[in-house]
């Protein structure tokens, strides 16, 4: 007659192989919580913390052409800002720049003549995170906004 119980062997064996498993599953969440808590720590100790914007221009009324005026890093591993400046530029106009970490992102589009002009600043080319109409036929229209200090991390 057999018995029902398993032998002592092979509970033994079943054990090792639970906590092998549950020592196999702490490794691998206790690396992601790791991962996820120190990412932001690793990419400042790297350097070249910066955010991708678009700035955007557009003709809300009057002659489709402005003179234009943009802040921007030169070198996301530097943390120098650059002002350009265009002279009678065509409308709609954009260009994509990089604005460091905790940095003023700034446009302004003044608009020819007694035009009036609207601007836009967008996150990766897709959310817009400040947006301004010149306030009177001639006058500029400003957008600008303090970057998230904390890379990826962008508050709504």
């Amino acid at each position: 007659m057999t018995s029902q119980h398993p032998s002592s062997r092979t509970f033994r064996g079943n054990l090792i192989l639970i906590l092998l498993g549950a020592l196999v599953a702490s490794l691998v969440v206790g690396g992601v919580l790791w991962a996820r808590s120190n990412t932001t720590w690793i990419k400042k100790q790297a350097g070249g913390s910066a955010w991708y914007l678009t700035y955007e221009g557009k003709s809300v009324r009057g002659e489709p052409r402005a003179a234009v005026r943009y802040r921007h890093n030169p070198d996301r591993y530097k943390p120098q800002q650059r002002d350009e400046q265009l002279g009678s530029t065509r409308l709609p106009w954009s260009t994509k720049v990089v604005v460091n970490t905790g940095a003023e992102a700034r446009v302004e589009v003044t608009p020819a003549g007694d035009g009036i002009a609207s601007c836009r600043i967008l996150l990766d080319g897709v959310r817009v995170v400040a947006s301004g109409k010149s306030p009177g036929p001639g006058r500029p229209a400003v957008c600008h906004v303090i970057t998230s200090k904390t890379p990826e991390k962008w508050p709504r």
